[in-house]
């Protein structure tokens, strides 16, 4: 049986890619500064002016003086693809992901709430989706990072940041057990105070029945 024309067009464009954080446990002078650039220049290429609201990546805090910027994913199923009504999220012509055909969006909005990571937006002006499209495979979002903590990278790069981020936090769990004195020694103490406890156990029900 033939494949279909959007698997064998998904064939010929290569590797998935995405734009990747890069920011490590371990370099602290590459983290997102929260300046939003990315932000800006992503609305600047896509409309010609400078507002966030309509930017396909967006930078949020995630604690007290810590932002991450999330990006579209370019999953490999996309959520935001099976939920189109209108069928309007199509394959790219030559990048491997999937766009906005905006000739058939009805702004209907099903596609921003299915995204697991709600990085679908949406243009109220036009009544239209805003999903990433890589800027035709040059992403405005990445060239512009003062930080330079966003890439374009393809599987073998965003699995390899994902060990290196998943080693360096191994590795900061391990050195902070190593450094915490007074919880190791509870837990050396632990199976002694248990002892004493279980001992003291009859000797404490004993009493209160009186």
């Amino acid at each position: 049986m033939p494949a279909t024309r959007s698997a064998a067009g998904a064939a010929r464009k290569g590797p998935k890619r995405r734009v990747l954080y890069v920011s490590l446990p371990d370099q602290a002078d590459r983290i997102c500064s929260g300046c939003e650039t990315c932000q800006l220049m992503c609305s600047l290429e896509k409309t010609g002016a400078f507002n966030p609201k309509k930017s396909r990546v967006k930078v949020l805090p995630l604690a007290v003086g810590v932002t991450i910027p999330v990006t579209c994913q370019q999953c490999e199923d996309p959520a935001c693809q099976k939920a189109c009504p209108e069928k309007a999220i199509v394959p790219h012509p030559k990048l491997n992901l999937v766009v906005v055909d905006e000739k058939k969006c009805t702004g209907c909005q099903a596609c921003v709430g299915a995204c697991p990571y709600g990085i679908m937006a949406y243009d109220p002006e036009k009544k239209r989706a805003l999903k990433c499209d890589l800027c035709e495979g040059n992403p405005a979002c990445v060239q512009y990072c003062p930080s330079k903590v966003l890439e374009l990278a393809g599987p073998q790069r965003s699995a390899e940041i994902n060990r290196r981020r998943f080693a360096a936090v191994l590795a900061n769990e391990d050195t902070a057990a190593r450094n915490n004195v007074a919880g190791a020694e509870q837990i050396k103490t632990l199976p002694r105070t248990l002892t004493l406890l279980a001992a003291q156990a009859p000797k404490a029900i004993a009493e209160g029945g009186r």
